[in-house]
């Protein structure tokens, strides 16, 4: 055993993690490579075997699929695909234009069909009333409050007996 490396035979890489299965009483430890190659179903690589494990029943690993030189994957265009891809390159940029055109014009459709909505009109903080967009206050409450201190409007005999009575 190297101390800092991986178990498998002719391997340098430094550990990822120790290994052990749940027959054996003393595990391995393991690299990344080594780790990843074991849990890829159709790569033949098994630990089980590197070590010279008895394997549990029911834990048989599926023999890996000849890779068939004759099949190559293609697009509907009948370009070849990279591994891992549904489409061509130049099928999925004409696919990613065609996307946005149709929400730009799904957009624009539903921007017409709605008629513009009045702007949310919020009540004065004071009185209730119809306030500016962008105003805390109405304009007569803002008025009164220009005249007062913020001393004066903090106290609590002025916050429970003076509040504005808007304008109708």
């Amino acid at each position: 055993m190297k101390n800092g490396f991986c178990d498998v035979n002719g391997c340098a890489n430094p550990v990822f993690m120790g290994w052990r299965p749940l027959t054996e009483r003393l595990g391995r430890k393991v690299c990344q490579y080594h780790w990843r190659r074991h849990k890829d179903q159709q790569d033949s690589f098994d630990l089980f075997e590197a070590f010279g494990f008895v394997r549990p029943a029911g834990l048989e690993k599926p023999a890996a699929k000849p890779l068939d030189e004759k099949h190559v994957p293609r697009c509907a265009c009948g370009q070849e695909l990279l591994r891992g891809r549904t489409f061509c390159t130049p099928c999925a940029q004409e696919r990613e234009r065609e996307r946005k055109k149709q929400y730009y014009h799904e957009r624009k459709s539903r921007q017409e069909e709605k008629p513009a909505e009045p702007a949310d009109i919020r009540p004065c903080r004071d009185c209730g009333q119809p306030r500016e967009a962008g105003h805390m206050y109405c304009p007569n409450c803002a008025q009164k409050r220009q005249k007062q201190s913020n001393r004066q409007r903090r106290r609590r005999c002025y916050q429970k007996t003076q509040k504005c009575v808007g304008l109708m």
